[in-house]
């Protein structure tokens, strides 16, 4: 085991992921140095306050990143991905530029272990033939792979956090995707991706070159649909839209959701609660984020969104 009074460079601290990262190595008493493009934004301020180092730098300049990680015993790394809608919508080979820029700092840097967050599917010929950001994310990792450094990589599922905001249809009181009923999701809870860098972190021995696919559960839409129904007090049923839908609002999107429907995912759920016996299933974390479902409900009742 590692002791925890060592650095470890965080990339997108101030984003989803790494922002739950940065909090949680920051609880386990690592000297977490946050790097944001704008440490004076709200999120990167409000780390610094939690006694993070937050220090600029861009994924895209090397030269800041050789200056970020200087001194750094770990590295964090992450990338959002070209979605339609996000700043890399129109740059979709920035994943591959920016993820070989921050493994190469790593080494560099000297830095003796990086974990790199990628996606479920990755090795899945059919899923990265269809998804560029997954053929993206395989890269990275292959280059990872190639550098004959300490790493972790992990491989998330779906975020339960996606119920949350706009990203899940909930409509007029129902929830409403182009999924079908019977397709069973893995999800996790963002809590738990940081959990499991902070362990790669902690036993780098233990987790050096090995791929976590995580899901703290796998559900069927309409099982989905029941569970925020109980959370909220209310039935929420289930119904599913044509893909056609979907796919004129985003072509990424509705090519991810369409592969779900055909590519079965399973992940050894089992297998991950004994390195983390507290992972979340989807009841459990509903239950921690009740107020805000209930809002969300209810908010798509009167709303119809």
């Amino acid at each position: 085991m590692t002791t925890k009074d060592k650095i470890v460079a965080v990339i997108g601290a101030t984003g989803q992921q790494g922002g739950a990262v940065a909090k949680r190595l920051l609880a386990e008493g690592w000297r977490v140095r946050a790097i944001s493009r704008d440490p004076a934004k709200p999120a990167a301020r409000a780390l610094a306050a939690a006694g993070a180092e937050v220090v600029a730098a861009d994924m895209d300049d090397r030269a800041s990143l050789d200056a970020a990680f200087a001194g750094a015993w770990g590295v964090y790394s992450v990338h959002t991905g070209a979605f339609d809608g996000t700043e890399y919508a129109d740059d979709p080979e920035h994943e591959v530029r920016s993820g070989v820029n921050v493994a190469d700092a790593a080494k560099v840097a000297g830095a003796s272990h990086l974990v790199y967050s990628s996606s479920t599917g990755v090795d899945n010929p059919e899923m990265v033939g269809v998804l560029p950001i997954l053929a993206h994310k395989k890269a990275v990792e292959a280059h990872i792979r190639s550098l004959g450094i300490s790493y972790t990589i992990l491989r998330p599922t779906s975020f339960m956090e996606n119920y949350l905001g706009a990203i899940r249809g909930l409509r007029d009181g129902a929830l409403v995707t182009p999924l079908a009923p019977t397709m069973a999701e893995p999800l996790i809870a963002v809590a738990d991706i940081a959990a499991f860098v902070a362990l790669a972190f902690a036993d780098p021995k233990a987790h050096d070159g090995l791929v976590h696919e995580l899901a703290g559960d796998q559900l069927t839409q309409t099982d989905i649909a029941a569970a925020l129904g109980r959370t909220a007090g209310r039935e929420v049923p289930y119904v599913q839209v044509p893909i056609e839908q979907l796919r004129a609002i985003s072509e990424a999107l509705a090519e991810g959701l369409d592969m779900m429907n055909r590519v079965a995912m399973n992940v050894d759920i089992e297998g991950l609660r004994k390195w983390h016996p507290g992972l979340l299933d989807f009841e459990a974390w509903l239950a921690a984020n009740r107020d805000a479902i209930t809002a969300k409900v209810t908010q798509a009742e009167t709303t119809g969104r």
